[in-house]
């Protein structure tokens, strides 16, 4: 019996349909098998250090910036004018309240005060026989009265003169380091020529100013002044408020302020820019944890807090909690925890950026950080 090209083409059908639904349904066993196997992988635990939060005193801090000024500073000259004769110092050296730092020529004005010593010798004199003639009533009351008249005048001429030579010794008016000289021996300078600068720096002042809702606190923050400058990122600088302007700027409503900072070895130099951070008020208990703990975002910052749970076999499972929290003020590496978390939570300080919530961890204990306020700060 043959059979017709129609029942052929009806049977290659129906065996490539049979071939397709048998494909499919491999397909979708190996599929479903591969969700399964999905969903009982689990990827292996991430490596994190944690810290145990617990509540420390902190004081509530203001931050601003000033510059350094000299406790002394001025920037010496004459009165004279005249040729350098002498030069007793170096720019850069220490010097103290009182030293010759430099001579004009005087040789005029030491002549002239011989002179002037002399017509001063002659005038007493006459002075002298004035009075005996006085006293035998030899001579009028007006020649005595002249002859007075010159006396004085004669030690006029002298102080004048020796008040010139004085004013030509340029002496340290304090102690302090000398900056770089402007002038040097042999060359002529005229009076109220800038020479040589002269700063006392230890201690050292620090200017700024804060608002006026700040200024009642400032008693309580006498002590408590430390101060950040970019030349010496390692640092702080510790001192205490010394003055406090007794009025505000109209303009800014800002009250000027300033601090006392030892500086014996000078590292800090007047007009140097800094970032000053005061303690404000009564201490108040609060939490604080490591800046690398936190995940800043636009919706809330957070934290990731340990748990430990058990598996249905028994085991114990650690893993995190993504916790939203509030922020107060930064001090060094660490940052104070208004709320979200409480006494005796482990929070993740490294390795916080590979986590998602509900991932499993293991703890490196040994890298843990250490529980410091200002973990990466040496005082000054």
């Amino acid at each position: 019996m043959q059979i017709s090209i129609k029942q052929q083409i009806k049977a290659a059908l129906f065996v490539m349909l049979a071939i397709t639904l048998l494909l499919g349904v491999v397909k979708f066993i190996q599929i479903r098998r591969a969700i399964a196997d999905a969903a009982r992988f689990a990827p292996p635990p991430e490596a994190v250090t944690v810290v145990k939060v617990s509540t420390t005193a902190w004081r509530d801090t203001f931050q601003t910036v000033g510059s350094f000024a000299a406790i002394k500073g001025a920037t010496l000259g004459t009165q004279e004018s005249g040729n350098v004769v002498r030069v007793s110092f170096e720019s850069g050296d220490r010097v103290t309240e009182g030293q010759v730092l430099l001579e004009l020529d005087r040789s005029v004005e030491e002549a002239n005060l011989q002179g002037a010593l002399a017509r001063l010798e002659l005038a007493k004199q006459n002075l002298a026989r004035a009075q005996t003639l006085k006293s035998q009533s030899a001579l009028s009351l007006a020649n005595y009265e002249d002859a007075q008249a010159k006396v004085k005048q004669a030690e006029a001429e002298v102080r004048s003169i020796r008040g010139v030579i004085e004013r030509k010794t340029i002496v340290a008016p304090f102690s302090g380091r000398a900056g770089i000289r402007a002038v040097n021996v042999g060359q002529y300078v005229n009076a109220g020529t800038p020479l040589v600068p002269l700063y006392s720096v230890d201690p050292i002042h620090f200017n700024f100013s804060v608002p006026q809702q700040v200024a009642p606190a400032l008693r309580d923050a006498a002590e408590n002044v430390s101060i950040a400058v970019d030349a010496f990122p390692n640092q702080t600088f510790k001192g205490a408020v010394t003055a406090v302007n007794r009025n505000i700027n109209e303009i800014t409503r800002a009250i000027e302020v300033q601090a006392t900072i030892p500086n014996q070895r000078e590292d800090l130099l007047p007009g140097m820019f800094g970032e000053v951070q005061i303690e404000l008020g009564v201490a108040k208990e609060i939490i604080a944890v490591p800046v690398s703990s936190v995940e800043y975002a636009p919706y809330g910052n957070s934290v990731y807090v340990i748990e430990r749970s058990k598996s249905d076999k028994g085991d114990e499972i650690t893993s995190v909690r993504q916790q939203i929290v509030g922020l107060g003020n930064k001090r060094g590496d660490f940052v104070a925890v208004t709320s979200g978390l409480k006494a005796g939570d482990e929070v993740v300080t490294l390795g916080a950026f590979k986590l998602r919530p509900g991932a499993q961890v293991v703890i490196r204990a040994d890298q843990s950080a250490p529980a410091t306020l200002q973990p990466d700060v040496k005082n000054s």
